[in-house]
């Protein structure tokens, strides 16, 4: 069997260095594949982090709304490594994994929370997802990215309507202020 030739140095999640330097231009191949890689670690690791919670709940509407919540992870989680390239040179398992130590940090901060914390918290994460994955669709070209922009904004626009759903469950609470500058510098999941 023949071992596939990795690209030493290849960012996980970052653009890579090129020709499309404009930040709103098209994200050439490995970019992309980059971004949906880390997205799809991210996704995976919240299905476990919120599934996780559903012991500690309050009540089985929590359960329920916990579990629908876990499930809308693991479906995207899914749809985003379907949507990698396929690639002999490019293994998907060098594709799927974490996006640095500041998302690392988020998560890791997440799945430390109380339980009072927790929902808050989880709303400014999904919303700062769905922002992510919003300038990603921008940036995406028909021909190239068709099976992508067919699938995501359906999946996000469920992310920012289980958002809104929480929120107004759980009322105006703020997260941790420490979350909001761990997101802050997680550059939209990428780092």
């Amino acid at each position: 069997m023949v071992t596939p030739d990795v690209v030493d140095g290849y960012p996980p999640a970052s653009t890579v260095a090129g020709e499309f330097r404009d930040d709103s231009g098209p994200l050439d191949l490995l970019s992309s594949a980059g971004r949906l890689g880390s997205w799809a670690w991210t996704e995976a690791r919240l299905h476990r982090i919120v599934g996780g919670w559903a012991p500690d709940a309050d009540g089985a509407h929590v359960v329920v709304v916990l579990d629908r919540l876990a499930m809308g992870h693991a479906a995207r989680s899914a749809l985003l490594v379907d949507r990698l390239p396929r690639l002999r040179e490019l293994p998907r398992d060098t594709l799927v994994r974490s996006p640095g130590p500041a998302a690392d940090a988020v998560l890791e901060l997440l799945g430390a929370l109380s339980q009072g914390d927790r929902l808050a918290a989880w709303v400014v994460v999904a919303s700062a997802l769905a922002d992510a994955y919003d300038t990603h669709l921008l940036r995406c070209t028909p021909v190239a990215d068709r099976p992508l922009l067919a699938r995501l904004p359906a999946q996000v626009d469920r992310l920012r309507a289980d958002a809104a759903d929480v929120r107004t469950r759980v009322g105006p609470d703020r997260p941790p202020v420490e979350m909001l500058d761990l997101l802050e510098a997680t550059c939209g999941f990428t780092a």
